[in-house]
């Protein structure tokens, strides 16, 4: 069953796509005003994968793994669809 959210990601790491006990596909659009950056739970904007604004994304998040989001300042919103 897919679940969607509408995640407020701030300066520092932000749970976007929770853990779960399969592989999850997410489906990431960047709404905010900035970039935001992905990876594991030390993401920064140094060595996170960067979602400029208006970006869409595709990713497969693996089984008991979490996806996290952060901004360089500010706030910024992300919608997530995933799909267990």
């Amino acid at each position: 069953m897919p679940v969607s959210a509408q995640v407020t990601v701030e300066a520092t790491a932000t749970i976007i796509v929770p853990a779960a006990n399969s592989y999850q596909t997410a489906y990431l659009h960047n709404l905010g005003g900035g970039p935001i950056y992905l990876g594991a739970s030390n993401v920064t904007t140094s060595n996170g994968y960067k979602l400029d604004n208006g970006d869409k994304l595709t990713v497969t998040v693996g089984d008991s793994e979490a996806l996290y989001a952060v901004t360089a300042s500010g706030t910024q919103t992300v919608a997530v669809l995933r799909q267990k």
